[in-house]
């Protein structure tokens, strides 16, 4: 998903006209549940594929583990009213409480990118930690292949990031 479709610049479009903006506590969930582990993997796979080697399966596994992770987080994130009553982490007691949400047109946006990409990155290293797979490592093209979809979350994020900008008045 490396360019956004030109119906989703309209989506661009209006959260910039209309000054939609995300709450703070939704991106602190963003940043730390979904953009930490996103640059944590492109650490991951960039030491290996930057010395052109190929990625162990045993760190293949740790980034399906983030990625399983990451698409809980987006599930709390729709569903705010199935995050548990007994939920440990203030962020989500808060948004629970509030009933926080993306407003429509950031939600469609985000599901659509990182949501895609992160399954995306899931479908590459699910084929690696398969018990009958017995390649000894992910090829550098695959690695590759998660990384371009890493960068497209990443570059994604920091769009979203400016269009939901605070405007300050001068």
């Amino acid at each position: 998903m490396a360019n956004i479709v030109p119906q989703d610049e309209e989506f661009f479009r209006k959260i910039e006209q209309e000054h939609i903006q995300v709450p703070e506590v939704l991106w602190n969930v963003i940043y730390q549940y979904i953009g930490d582990p996103i640059t944590v993997i492109n650490m991951l796979v960039r030491f290996y594929t930057d010395d052109g080697q190929m990625l162990p399966k045993e760190d293949v596994k740790q980034i399906l583990d983030y990625t399983k992770r990451m698409l809980e987080i987006m599930e709390k994130l729709y569903h705010p009213e199935n995050i548990s009553d007994d939920e440990n982490d203030p962020l989500f007691k808060e948004i629970k409480a509030k009933n926080l949400k993306l407003d429509p047109a950031t939600d469609h946006l985000f599901r659509n990118y990182v949501r895609n990409d992160i399954y995306m990155i899931n479908l590459i290293v699910g084929d690696y930690v398969d018990p009958l797979d017995t390649r000894e490592a992910v090829s550098i093209r695959d690695a590759s292949k998660i990384l371009e979809h890493i960068y497209t979350i990443m570059h994604f994020m920091d769009r979203l990031r400016v269009a939901t900008a605070r405007k300050e008045a001068y």
